[in-house]
């Protein structure tokens, strides 16, 4: 009878599982059908405005589905634009004689660094520069979003919007007394008084050492944030606070209107409805083939069209681009993340490449394995044996381990809103000894040394255990210490001086001697470039190629992605917010906890460097 029933389930599966496999298959083939129906030549009217809508975040590197259960999951890269085809199109599009304009549609940006909304500013001002008008229209304009919108010449609000101005700010969420709780002991292994990383699982609120290195570096960048929006809508910073810190008092001389209020303070220049807008922008760029709105061309079908793409075996000149973007793991990692192999491999193949003089490696990371950041170096150091140059180019961060891999450059370029230095380290080991013998769980039996066995979530860790693992994290210190002595022309106890785990702002850093200079990723081309000795060069960016699988899952979410059937605003309710913040940091912590894979559990991060504006 049991029998029976075993093999009558087991043909049940075998149905159930060839019936999902059809039905992807058929899913794959349709959107593959789409794609090759829908692959007419774009039509660029004259005289058209690229319309620029980023959805999602914006991202040096964007995250890949590896498998069919990523995808049912859902699309990391969703809610992800490629900060680097925001550039492009726009760099594209101001040579080319059939875009008048651009039109910034921000409603749907959800977030952005201040470095990487620096980079677009200075593409979009070069646009301008040429002749061109910038737009840009929103229903509400948060910080990152308004930020953007500054580099417009006419900044459109909807007579109902508001500009939600905030400030900076770096707020976790502390774990110690629910750890205490719940009888999990948090061993805690560190070397640094400003190493704050661990601080979550240790205390219920910010050390003063911690608050005081958060106060100068965020200082730092919300001066340079108000700096930028001030000289581009030629306001006073004075004037920008002051909004910020009365909400009420601004407000009530409004009676409430906060589209007004933003209107009469100069942060936007037209307070109208949407059907307005779009017979405003109607009457300024045209109208388009159908007369529904106003004549545009969207930025991803645009670059599609018009980005060259350059050859495989392109010879001559070469500088080579990495992109290292996202926390540092051990071993092979997809892009969104660094994996020390990975990063690894392409460094190598930049090494091996004759036509490559010279390697730009951009690094926006807040660190992560001590392991992998050293694998990440020594290849770097390797790579410098063959004579050619190596550049860092740091993005919105390169902390920790960030910086750890930074020290290997022949030149150390930084954004100006760049967060940098952390120069500390940690490990961290939670047990639940007690935690399981509350609910009835032990654990027992024998083993033939004091350390076999050691390392059980269910037993407490051995003294001797806790002071080899501290011992351990000290000399990782000492060898950070020296390693940014001997890169930087330094003393031991100069960069001890500015390390301790301290995170400082891009103008901090060079002052203290981290970094060479101040500039973004095209800087660091050029100064790449210099040190090879060539002048007339081409970039070719060296990646992971997809797999066939990647490939396939990966059209079938920007299909998805293309009907834009779930597209929503990036300003919703306030509540919605804050509940979603939450979720999503709690849930990054744990993420963060559960994805530690160093061998030796020793770790080069900074998580409080994440925050983006």
């Amino acid at each position: 009878m049991l029998a029976k029933l075993l093999k009558g389930l087991l043909t049940v599966y075998r149905w159930v599982r060839s019936f999902c496999l059809n039905l992807i298959f058929i899913a794959v083939l349709a959107f593959f059908l789409v794609a090759l129906l829908s692959s007419d030549q774009l039509d660029i009217p004259q005289g058209a405005a690229l319309l620029i809508t980023p959805v999602g975040s914006i991202v040096e590197e964007r995250a890949t589905l590896t498998s069919f259960g990523d995808l049912l999951g859902g699309n990391p890269a969703d809610d992800e634009v490629l900060l680097q085809d925001l550039i492009d199109s726009i760099e594209i599009a101001g040579r080319d004689e059939a875009i008048s304009s651009i039109v910034l549609q921000l409603d749907y940006l959800q977030g952005a660094s201040l470095a990487q909304l620096q980079d677009m500013g200075k593409a979009l001002t070069a646009f301008k520069d040429g002749g061109k008008t910038v737009y840009a229209i929103a229903d509400n304009l948060s910080q990152s979003q308004y930020y953007l919108a500054t580099y417009a010449d006419e900044i459109i609000l909807n007579n109902m919007g508001a500009v939600n101005l905030e400030g900076m700010s770096s707020y976790q969420y502390y774990y110690a007394e629910a750890i205490e709780k719940l009888d999990i002991n948090v061993h805690i292994f560190k070397v640094g008084e400003f190493k704050s990383a661990v601080e979550p699982f240790e205390l219920t609120g910010m050390s003063d050492a911690a608050r005081g290195n958060y106060e100068e570096w965020l200082n730092d960048s919300w001066q340079l944030f108000v700096a930028d929006i001030s000289r581009e809508r030629s306001l006073d910073a004075d004037q920008i606070n002051n909004f910020i810190n009365n909400p009420d008092q601004q407000l009530a001389l409004y009676s409430g209107d906060t589209a007004l209020m933003a209107q009469d303070f100069g942060l936007v220049d037209q307070i109208i409805s949407r059907p307005e807008m779009r017979h405003y922008l109607i009457e300024k760029i045209g109208l388009n083939a159908d007369g529904s709105s106003f004549l545009q061309v969207p930025f991803n079908e645009y670059l599609a069209e018009r980005r060259i793409p350059l050859p495989a075996a392109l010879g001559g000149n070469q500088i080579g681009i990495i992109i290292a973007s996202g926390t540092i793991y051990d071993g092979e990692q997809p892009p969104g993340s660094i994996g020390g192999d990975t990063l690894a491999g392409l460094i190598r193949q930049a090494k091996h490449d004759e036509n490559i003089k010279a390697l730009v490696l951009r690094v926006d990371s807040p660190g992560g394995s001590a392991f992998a950041s050293e694998v990440i170096r020594s290849e770097l150091l390797d790579f410098k044996s063959s004579g050619k140059p190596l550049v860092i180019s740091m993005g919105s961060v390169a902390a920790s381990g960030g910086y750890w891999i930074a020290t290997a450059a022949d030149e150390i370029w930084a954004s100006p809103a760049t967060i940098t230095g952390s120069i500390g380290i940690f490990g961290i080991y939670p047990t639940f000894k007690q935690t399981l013998n509350n609910i009835g769980i032990y654990v027992d039996g024998v083993g033939t040394t004091t350390q076999a066995g050691a390392y059980g979530l269910g037993m407490e860790l051995p003294e001797s255990t806790q002071r080899a693992i501290q011992l351990n994290v000290e000399k990782g210190y000492d060898r950070f210490l020296q390693i940014v002595s001997d890169a930087r022309g330094m003393t031991l106890e100069e960069v001890d001086a500015v390390g301790q785990g301290r995170v400082w702002s891009a103008n901090a850093a060079f002052e203290q001697g981290l970094v060479d200079n101040l500039g973004d990723l095209d800087d660091a081309v050029e100064a790449a470039a210099n040190l090879a000795g060539i002048e007339q060069y081409r970039t070719k960016k060296i990646t992971r190629p997809p797999s066939p699988t990647e490939l396939i899952i990966q059209s079938i979410a920007d299909n998805f992605n293309t009907l834009s059937w779930f597209k929503t605003s990036a300003n919703t309710a306030l509540f919605t917010t804050s509940l979603n913040a939450l979720y999503r940091q709690i849930n990054e912590d744990i993420r963060q906890l559960l994805n530690f894979n160093d061998p030796n559990s020793l770790y080069l991060q900074c998580f409080s460097c994440l925050n983006s504006l």
